[in-house]
């Protein structure tokens, strides 16, 4: 669907016992957006007191590019009432990086910082997921976000 221009959601839940693999409403400690629209139409299900980490770029739905539909201006905005709001531009920092396709391993870095895992866990992860040959970008990639979190 996101190759397409549609909308994926994907719900982790870690811990010593997980009951049920969906976060229900209101429930989430972490919720993590790779463009402020997505902040907006999923905030419900954040915790008071949870992390919102948002790629802080636009990407036009159809209905915008269309014309249907107007873009919100300062979508997030409203939502820095309830919750805390960690905007990066992860794009910027992973072309800074030396690769634009690394944005969610910035994103991931900036999250790392509200999840309570360990940073060398979290490169162990890294090691054992990516492609190999881009081990050493992902792993500078998670450690800028870090920094910037």
């Amino acid at each position: 669907m996101a190759q397409r221009g549609g909308s994926v959601v994907t719900f982790v839940r870690y811990g010593d016992k997980v009951a049920e693999p969906i976060v229900e409403e209101g429930q989430a400690d972490v919720l993590i957006a790779f463009e402020r629209l997505e902040a907006a139409r999923y905030h419900h299900f954040l915790k008071k007191g949870g992390v919102m980490i948002v790629n802080d770029v636009m990407i036009e739905p159809i209905t915008v590019i269309s014309g249907a539909a107007k873009y919100p201006v300062n979508v997030l905005d409203s939502l820095e009432d309830k919750y805390k709001i960690v905007r990066v531009n992860a794009n910027e920092i992973a072309s800074a990086v030396g690769n634009q396709k690394v944005f969610n391993t910035v994103v991931l870095g900036v999250a790392a910082k509200h999840m309570g895992v360990d940073t060398e866990t979290w490169l162990k992860v890294i090691e054992n997921t990516v492609p190999p040959k881009t081990v050493e970008i992902n792993k500078k990639a998670f450690l800028t976000g870090l920094e910037n979190g």
